[in-house]
Order: C-alpha cells, then structure tokens, then sequence
C-alpha cells in the first residue's frame, strides 16, 4: 500500500462521473429510487475505500445533489472530503455565489471545497470579471473557515488527439490571468491531455510560488489509461475517476453482485490503483520530506 503521508489520493464523485447512476447509459439520477440507489452506490465505494485505506487516508470528492447520505458519513467519521459546489454557469466558467459555499460548510463540514471552471474563447468581459470576484470571494471564505479551495480545469474532449493548438493557448491565458488577479488555490485540478509540453507548461504555471509540493490533482485512469507521467514533474496527488466503478456497479444494481461482493471487487481495483503508482516512476515523490 501506497503512503501517502506526502501525496493525496481523491475518489471522485463529483460532475466529472456518472457512474452513480449504476448503467450503460450513465443517465443522470433523477427519480427518488435512482436517487437512492445512486446515495447506496457511494457509500458501497466508501465501504471499499475504508478496506483498502484503514488510516482514513484519502479524500472523498463528491457532488452534494448524488451524495449527500456519504457526506454526512464522511462527517461523522472523520473522512476528508472535497465537495463540488459549481451551480452557475455563465460565460463557460461554473462560479458559485458565496451563498452556495457557506450553505455547503455549515452542512458538511468538508476539507475542501472545487469549483470546475472551462475557459472559452468568446467568453464576455463582463462574464470573466464576474467569475474572477467570486473566485476571490470564494478564497476568502475558505481561509476564513480554514478549508481549501480546488480549482478543476476542465478540458472536455476538445485536447483530443493533440490536434487544437488554439484551445490550449485559450487555457494557458485563463490560467495565466487568474494567477495574475492573486487567485491561487490550495490545489489545482488537472488532466493529462497527450501533450508533454502543454502538460509541463500548465503545471508550471500552478506552481511558480510552489516549491516543495505539487498544488496539481491528476485525475487517474488518464487518456492514455496508464499512470506513464514523468517523475520530473514531482506529481503528489491522484484523483481516481469515479467511472473506474462503473462496471462492479451495474453488476450490483442488476443483482449479480452482493453488497458484499461490489465492496471486495471495488477494493481490489483500488488497490490496483495504488499498485500502479507505486510502481510508476512516481515512487520517489513520496518519498520528499
């Protein structure tokens, strides 16, 4: 097993997944029984977590509206979690009001708070200084309640195949200008996108004020379903793909697989997980004091 007393590990159940909704066509929970089942599902791959993980020692990243019954776990047993607000989309940037955030910390408590955000090239002035205050209002109020604010840089499908030149300029620009407006999260949340140098120059960008540890969250499986990332990139921290469980969780909500059963098959893929970074060329990075 992996120590991670220098890296973190995530599981994510927030908006980038929709494995809760336990089929095929991964439609979005939306009657009380998917609801339900969906709020079962979470805590299955909770169940797993604690088997693979007896120290506690990972994060739950969760979205509030899918799992709110594992949250409120997570708060009784004093399992961090990271907690998905975006519920505003205006110019292609997902920003929550204050609102939203202080609702999110009196209910559940949680370590960290993510906010997705998509940077578009026609995006309105108006609309990015909006984003940008409530960006800053968003740090305030985790530093006033000592939580961390993620910051999740999504890059959809448009990186594919290392073909849109334009998109990763637009990308490194928005970084560039949210880094100059004095926003600077506790973590940033990145995927590997098939290219070195635009993947190197992003994390570069994420981390000039950061010396000793690595502020970016790789999501894992990556495109390239493998953890093939160079060690020179000191990468400490993963964020497992919810997607991962698919498969046991549509076994399970069609009954060929017991509570039990899910728990053990989820288990063993996390552990392969962990195998997987232990034996990438990743290892030395926990290793730094």
């Amino acid at each position: 097993m992996i120590d991670n007393k220098q890296s973190n590990f995530f599981v994510a159940l927030d908006n980038r997944t929709n494995a809760l909704s336990c089929n095929l066509e991964q439609n979005r929970p939306k009657s009380a029984f998917e609801l339900l089942q969906a709020n079962k599902a979470a805590s299955l791959i909770l169940e797993s977590l604690k088997m693979s993980y007896s120290n506690n020692d990972y994060y739950i990243w969760a979205e509030p509206n899918l799992c709110e019954s594992l949250l409120f776990q997570c708060k009784g047993l004093n399992i961090k979690s990271a907690v998905s607000i975006e519920h505003i989309n205006r110019g292609g940037l997902a920003i929550p009001s204050t609102k939203d955030a202080l609702e999110i910390i009196n209910i559940f408590d949680p370590n960290l708070l993510s906010v997705k955000i998509y940077f578009e090239k026609n995006r309105s002035k108006l609309a990015e200084e909006l984003a940008v205050d409530r960006l800053l209002s968003l740090i305030e109020i985790c530093n006033s309640y000592n939580k961390g604010l993620v910051i999740d840089i999504d890059f959809k499908a448009r990186l594919e195949n290392n073909k849109n030149h334009e998109e990763k300029e637009i990308i490194i620009s928005g970084i560039e200008t949210l880094i100059n407006k004095d926003i600077k999260p506790k973590f940033w949340g990145i995927r590997k996108s098939g290219d070195q140098i635009f993947d190197e120059t992003l994390i570069g960008l994420m981390n000039l004020e950061n010396e000793s540890n690595n502020k970016c969250i790789l999501e894992y499986p990556h495109r390239e379903k493998d953890i093939n990332t160079h060690s020179d990139l000191s990468l400490e921290n993963f964020v497992l793909n919810g997607d991962f469980f698919l498969d046991v969780l549509i076994a399970w909500s069609t009954k060929q697989l017991t509570d039990e059963d899910a728990i053990k098959t989820m288990a063993n893929k996390i552990n392969q997980v962990q195998e997987n970074i232990q034996n990438s060329n990743l290892t030395k990075t926990f290793s730094i004091e």
